[in-house]
């Protein structure tokens, strides 16, 4: 009887064993203890507020008070005239006082903001260590929405923090930036283009977008990094999604799948396709106009996550390795309907 009980056990605990292995995710992948690496603290300057409250009656000694610690921005000559008068135009300006004011409302409390920068950084620090970060600055842009929202330069990471202020006002509907851009106006999408805009300074352009897959594999690996650093970051804000237009990603990835296979179009490489799977827009035309934009880079994320679930593979080598096929053939991915 005890040696049944044994058997009996022991079978339990290999199904167990197995059926905790199978309910693993992409995401327990990405869970890495962080929180002792460095930044410890982190101080975001905000050159914004120190622009904006210069006295304009004196702006060219205004300017030259806060040059030392806004360097980045103020590097140049200020004994020059005219790049003193632009500088004092843009201060000046109604609708970039009007953005600044929406900032400081919106930002007033920024304490969770800036602990979810802060652990971006602990991640790239994690992943790679010593990595050089710069000070990170908040400022106004004006909003020109065909700039990137985050840059990385060597003296500074600049966070136009005018692109998040949420379009429930309908402020980027009056500056004619498109609805499918403007759901991405949040400020949870901060750390997501924060990690973006490193993953553009230093990994992106290592696969050459000869095809479909190819520009699958590469947009993946992207957004993969995004996610690393940012794990508890919803699908819905890595694609730019709304949450209907996620839901039908999740829905039909099965479809979709079937339906570029079937249609060869994994080694097409004519720019008509290409606008068709990775350009950006309000929906994807071949599909539905419920079928979000970009359904080649949400395929490209799913064939990665299946990638690194299937393989013993580190964030590091998945980065170096540009062999798609390779990366494509082992990730063993099979959407089911």
């Amino acid at each position: 009887m005890k040696k049944i009980f044994f058997k009996v056990l022991v079978l339990l605990m290999v199904f167990v064993t197995l059926s905790c292995e199978k309910t693993k995710t992409h995401k327990d992948k990405l869970q890495v203890h962080y929180e002792n690496l460095e930044p410890q603290e982190l101080t975001i300057k905000k050159y914004n507020e120190a622009l904006f409250s210069i006295d304009t009656a004196d702006f060219a000694n205004g300017l030259k008070s806060i040059q030392k610690d806004y360097w980045v921005f103020l590097g140049g000559n200020l004994d020059d005239a005219e790049a003193v008068d632009y500088l004092k135009a843009f201060a000046v300006d109604t609708f970039c006082i009007k953005l600044n004011k929406l900032v400081k409302e919106r930002f007033s409390d920024d304490t969770e903001l800036t602990e979810d920068i802060k652990s971006v950084y602990q991640h790239l620090n994690y992943y790679y260590p010593g990595i050089d970060i710069p000070e990170t600055y908040f400022y106004v842009s004006g909003i020109d929405y065909e700039m990137p929202a985050v840059m990385i330069q060597p003296d500074g990471v600049l966070i136009s923090m005018d692109y998040y202020l949420g379009n429930e006002g309908k402020l980027y509907d009056y500056i004619g930036m498109p609805r499918y851009r403007s759901v991405r106006c949040q400020p949870s999408y901060v750390t997501r283009d924060l990690a973006q805009a490193f993953y553009d300074n230093f990994f992106a352009g290592r696969i050459a977008q000869k095809d479909v897959l190819s520009g699958m594999i590469s947009a993946g690996k992207q957004l993969y990094f995004i996610e690393a650093m940012n794990p508890s970051l919803p699908d819905s804000v890595l694609m730019g999604y709304s949450s209907k237009q996620t839901q039908w990603a999740e829905q039909y990835e099965a479809d979709v799948w079937a339906a570029m296979v079937g249609n060869n179009m994994l080694y097409e490489n004519d720019m008509m396709t290409f606008r068709n799977l990775f350009g950006d827009g309000p929906f994807t035309q071949s599909f539905s106009k419920e079928a979000p934009a970009r359904l080649g880079e949400y395929i490209g994320l799913q064939i990665i996550r299946s990638y690194m679930m299937h393989n013993e593979v580190s964030l590091q080598d998945l980065l170096k390795n540009n062999d798609v096929q390779q990366i494509f053939q082992n990730s063993q991915y099979k959407p089911l309907r």
